[in-house]
């Protein structure tokens, strides 16, 4: 490997290590605010800041990883077997979904991040009505459908600002 491209690699490791640390930071400050709105488990998803910049920066690849290492590290340190689990479905199905409405190139970015949001959700559904073998959830959808927009809404425009700041450096430096 020639010395320039180590450069690269040792550059984009220490991106993706920075951003795996913000990640897991933001998750733990939002475990510090009280924030109810009638519905149990709704979060504002901060971190996710972090997932769609690096899905706009970087790529699925890299989005995904630090979003793995996010939800372990943050469930082994702050949380439990079942918030593990709740998070890594609607992690991966929200990331998925964002890839795919971001492929089309016919979505804002802000757009994107409105159904990540709205997948993240659905995907703690399905969890939740995987464990306890009841459809009961559903009256949820609803409620977390709108939660997930507007916290989309605004992790989206998040990532946009930061994108804007570093986006093309990071790009520049592939």
């Amino acid at each position: 490997m020639n010395k320039n491209k180590m450069e690269k690699s040792i550059r984009k490791i220490c991106y993706l290590a920075l951003f795996c640390a913000m990640a897991i930071i933001l998750s733990y400050i939002e475990t510090l605010i009280p924030f109810y709105v009638g519905i149990p488990g709704a979060k504002i998803g901060l971190a996710n800041v972090v997932s769609l910049t690096l899905l706009l920066c970087f790529g699925f690849k890299e989005a995904l990883v630090v979003t793995l290492l996010r939800i372990m590290i943050v469930a082994m340190v702050f949380t439990n077997l079942y918030m593990f689990l709740y998070s890594l479905v609607g992690g991966i199905l929200s990331l998925l979904m964002m890839l795919l409405f971001k492929k089309t190139r016919l979505f804002s970015n802000i757009i994107v991040s409105m159904i990540g949001g709205i997948f993240h959700n659905v995907g703690q559904l399905l969890v939740a009505m995987y464990f306890f073998s009841s459809t009961v959830f559903m009256y949820y959808l609803p409620y977390l459908l709108i939660f997930g927009i507007l916290s989309g809404i605004g992790i989206g425009i998040l990532s946009e600002i930061i994108y804007t700041k570093i986006g093309q450096r990071i790009i520049k430096m592939k």
